[in-house]
């Protein structure tokens, strides 16, 4: 399979991974695991919530560097960002040139159904963003005879 190509930003840094997930965990040798990627949400009632919620962004730096005044935000499809939460400055040293961003959200209320986007900021500036599809759900119909 091939892999999709990094995406360039200027500030010689390139996004290798931008994903939300239900959980993570971290073994005794350090290794994290990301639990059940969310590419997209559905709820038949809103507002709808989710109990966790985790955003997940990798970054490689060409030269060492840092990214400042960090934080995560989920944007709605109009208006101020829903949730913000501001995460610690990262460091790109000459021996790891690579460095994971990791932020939880407990308890997220989603207002409405609509295209939403999570976004990494330093600086005040947009490094790295996705979009997370929050969707109206359907009731089935129930078949004749049943209740």
């Amino acid at each position: 399979m091939q892999q999709p190509p990094e995406i360039r930003v200027g500030t010689n840094v390139s996004v290798v991974m931008a994903f939300a997930c239900e959980n993570i965990s971290t073994d005794p040798a350090g290794r994290v695991t990301f639990h059940s990627v969310i590419d997209g949400l559905s709820a038949l009632n809103f507002p709808a919530s989710t109990a966790g919620f985790w955003v997940v962004f990798g970054f490689v730096r060409s030269m060492s560097g840092f990214l400042m005044k960090c934080r995560v935000e989920i944007l709605p499809p109009q208006g101020e960002p829903l949730v913000a939460q501001p995460i610690a400055d990262i460091a790109f040293r000459p021996d790891q040139l690579a460095q994971r961003a990791i932020c939880g959200f407990p308890g997220i209320a989603w207002p409405s159904a609509g295209d939403y986007q999570v976004r990494f900021v330093s600086m005040d500036r947009t490094i790295a963003s996705f979009p997370l599809r929050i969707a109206q759900a359907q009731v089935s119909p129930q078949p004749p005879g049943r209740p």
